[in-house]
């Protein structure tokens, strides 16, 4: 326990240039911990797609708008066992911020689609089929907004219905919970018939549909056989697994791994340099000091834990503040995003990167205590 006094005495001694080491830690590490758990979280939403499972959209771009009649022949292919469609458009609740995502399908279907999608109310799923502007709403938005059961909202969204007004007014009948996803419980699900028959235009049309095949094997014949249906025709398919169409949406930002490793291996190279030329300077300003502890009977291996106990107190505390600062801002990222979390993994490995940070950046300050020769240290040799 002897060490920690002079371990805090040590940081003490020059504040200035303590708190310069600190800041460039936390900073590093804070962006450590947010690019490392942005890049965790996309690989678990990966990690939990479902090979069985299949998204088909307009060949053009996903989001146009397909015929419903196609969902027909995509139940008959070959090695498909079920499909639904669905009708995505957004909404926003009594401010413009405050967006919420809609989905117009055949619930019950869907529900099926989806067995991730566990619904809370034993009866809201039988509701629903009774209940016209019947909604099931995601738990997560369900308590953003502090709805309830039985409450009837309304939000405001680009589609115009027959009477001229932009206002969809939903019952809750019920809420769900995505037990592979929690952080994705956030859609409201609607009765298809409602959402079309009240449509200005665009009556009778998908946004896109899900499949669900047989075997997750077969994905690619099943694509294949599912687009050729509808080759040359005005309403081209691109058929697609649910990992892929993941994948390629993270791709639309860039490669995101190599993002991650370059922009923390960049940061903790020049902030390596940092801190060794920091902690060399310190060691310098103190030789004399270094030197009375030896005189007092301090060997050459405390003394050199001594200074490496500084750099790992700075870097390990650095560390804890900024992956921290980086767990804030990805909550931040979620409620916007719908991802981002930080993992036990990311911190564990934060903490182990700032141990080895501190070891690698203090070893040459430490080693030149190591060598520190009491005669030379006071003659200020």
């Amino acid at each position: 326990m002897k060490f920690l006094p002079l371990i805090w005495a040590g940081i003490r001694r020059k504040l200035s240039r303590s708190v310069l080491i600190l800041a460039q830690v936390i900073i590093a590490f804070t962006l450590f911990g947010v690019l490392q758990g942005l890049s965790s979280a996309v690989q678990h939403i990966l990690d939990k797609t479902h090979g069985d499972r299949l998204y088909v959209s307009n060949r053009l771009r996903f989001g146009f708008p397909l015929p419903i009649s196609l969902v027909e022949r995509l139940k008959s292919t070959p090695g498909v066992v079920s499909a639904v469609h669905q009708f995505r458009f957004g909404g926003t609740y009594q401010r413009a911020d405050q967006q919420v995502p809609v989905t117009a399908t055949d619930v019950e279907a869907y529900l099926l689609m989806f067995p991730e999608l566990q619904v809370q109310q034993p009866q809201a799923a039988q509701a629903m089929k009774q209940t016209r502007d019947g909604v099931l709403v995601g738990g997560e938005t369900l308590r953003k907004y502090g709805w309830k059961v039985g409450q009837r909202i309304t939000l405001q969204a680009p589609l115009p219905q027959k009477n001229g007004s932009r206002d969809w007014t939903f019952e809750i009948l019920g809420s769900y919970e995505n037990t592979e996803l929690p952080d994705q419980s956030v859609v409201l699900v609607a009765n298809y018939k409602y959402v079309n028959e009240s449509l200005a235009t665009g009556a009778d049309t998908i946004t896109f549909a899900n499949v669900h095949i047989a075997d997750p094997k077969q994905a690619g014949p099943v694509e294949e056989a599912i687009d050729r249906q509808f080759a040359n025709s005005p309403n081209e398919t691109l058929s697609q697994s649910e990992h892929d169409l993941v994948e390629s949406q993270v791709e639309n930002i860039g490669d995101l791994d190599v993002a991650v490793h370059r922009i923390t291996a960049a940061t903790f190279f020049v902030l390596l340099f940092a801190t060794g030329a920091l902690m060399m300077q310190s060691i310098r300003e103190r030789t004399p000091e270094l030197a009375v502890l030896k005189t007092f009977g301090f060997s050459d291996v405390r003394i050199m834990m001594l200074i490496l106990g500084e750099t790992i107190v700075l870097c390990v505390l650095g560390a804890a503040v900024g992956l921290w600062l980086a767990t804030v801002i990805l909550q931040l990222a979620r409620s916007l995003l719908q991802v981002g979390s930080m993992s036990l993994i990311v911190v564990m490995i934060g903490f182990a990167c700032a141990v080895a940070l501190a070891l690698a950046g203090g070893a040459i300050p430490a080693w030149r205590g190591l060598r520190l020769r009491v005669v030379d240290a006071l003659a200020g040799r």
